[in-house]
């Protein structure tokens, strides 16, 4: 009856283990997908930032006659370089915090497996003790 109920007890310490390493891959892939909807945003909301700086500037050199070249064209593609910038910087913050959650996530889910190997550890541990304490038992030893 002791070795079933030490097989068991292991069981569903291990179902439980692993239903853990499903929880932190469930959490790590919420977690991704709520950095790529912000990146999503972030890049829209410039995108549109971007796209009303160009009519203002386009719109002020219309407004004073002159062509769009020399200093204007000048100021305009140095905004541009700007958002263009920008953007790198906010894809690679993405990048970042992605990488920084794999990170994280392997290193959870390493540890869940080392307590799994814990656990069938401890349980044969406590099989042989008790398998142990049987022979000693039958050979009126103890």
């Amino acid at each position: 009856m002791i070795p079933f109920l030490i097989a068991a007890s292991t069981a569903v310490t291990i179902m439980g283990q692993r239903q853990q390493m499903k929880q932190i891959k469930a959490n790590a892939a919420w977690n991704k997908y709520e950095n790529e909807l912000s990146f999503q945003y972030e890049k829209q909301k410039k995108l549109k930032e971007q796209a009303k700086l160009m009519s203002a500037q386009r719109a002020r050199v219309g407004a004073s006659g002159a062509q769009f070249s020399g200093s204007p064209l000048i100021i305009a593609n140095a905004d541009f370089e700007e958002f263009e910038n920008d953007m790198f910087f906010l894809e690679k913050r993405i990048f970042v915090k992605n990488a920084a959650i794999d990170t994280e996530t392997t290193g959870l889910l390493t540890a869940q497996k080392y307590k799994m190997g814990q656990t069938l550890l401890s349980a044969g541990m406590d099989y042989a003790g008790y398998k142990q304490g049987q022979e000693a038992a039958e050979k009126g030893i103890g």
